[in-house]
Formats: structure tokens, sequence, C-alpha cells
């Protein structure tokens, strides 16, 4: 299984540890968690920045507005995008999950070992299409499908839930 934690260019990735898992971002890294917030007012605790700034100084933020209903959760990964005018915007991270399905029920999925959760506003792509679908497939995710899924990570709950999925490849 292939993970990375990628967000439009403006991080690379996280480092993982030798199990494989995301350990926190490193210290200069722009990233933060989103501790609380009422609808764009969010509040996000760093864990780096620039210099001068405290890794756990909290950072009032507006945040990225997010398409089909999904919204910021208390414990998601974000970055602090500084570069825009006025205040600080909390941008989302996705963890990206290849590979092949073991498991698939209405409510999760298992890839390769990693289980991420699906919710209802899961938009599903099939092959190559350009746009994504809110209808199920027409042919069911079964065991033994390639995915991809770009999941939103949750450091709380350490939850990845599943906001996009491709089918890549189905089963023989």
């Amino acid at each position: 299984m292939r993970e990375e934690t990628t967000r439009r260019g403006l991080f690379a990735g996280v480092l993982r540890d030798k199990a494989g898992n995301a350990p926190l971002p490193p210290s200069d890294a722009p990233l933060g968690v989103l501790v609380g917030g009422s609808g764009q007012n969010v509040t996000v605790r760093r864990y780096g920045g620039p210099a001068g700034l405290t890794a756990a100084a909290p950072v009032a933020a507006k945040a990225e507005e997010l398409p089909y209903g999904w919204t910021l959760r208390p414990g998601d990964l974000v970055v602090i995008d500084e570069s825009t005018p006025g205040a600080p915007v909390a941008v989302t991270l996705h963890r990206n999950v290849h590979g092949t399905v073991t498991e698939v029920t209405p409510d999760r999925i298992t890839v390769n070992g990693q289980v991420c959760l699906l919710d209802p506003r899961t938009l599903h792509y099939e092959g190559t299409a350009g746009e994504p679908s809110a209808k199920p497939l027409a042919q069911p995710l079964k065991a033994g499908d390639t995915v991809v899924l770009e999941c939103f990570d949750n450091r709380v709950d350490g939850t990845l839930t599943v906001h996009f999925m491709r089918r890549i490849r189905q089963a023989a």
C-alpha cells in the first residue's frame, strides 16, 4: 500500500516511521490540526511555522471551502496558508491510499489492510472519468478491485474518511 499526505504542492509529504505510520510532521512544516470553530472561522494548533512562532501557538484562520457538503472536523490535518492577504487559510490535507480492496461494506473499505470510512457524500470515479458520480457505481466495488482513495486524515479519532474514490481496475 502506498500512502502520502499532499495538498496542491504546498506540502510534499509526511515522513513515515518504520511501521509506516505518519508521525507528527516536521517542526518547520506549515501544518496544524483543526482545534475547533464555527462556520469558516476556525482555530488551528500549529505543528510548525515561520521563524519566531511557537510550534504550539493556536492560529485563528478561515477554513477552506470544501465541495459537496464536506466540512472540516476538529482533528483534521490542515496546511496553514498565509500567502493571501488577510487571515490565514486552513487548507485541508488529504491522505491518498492506493491499492487492492480486501473488504468493502456500506460504511468502510479496506485497502491492503488500511481501513477507511465511507460516507454518503463519498464521490466515485470510474476509470479515467473526468466527472465524479454521487450514484453508486454500476458494478459495486468488491475485493480484488484496484482503487485510489482520497481521504481526510483526522488525528483526534485516528480515522481516514474517503472523500473521493477512483476505481482503476476491476477484479477479474
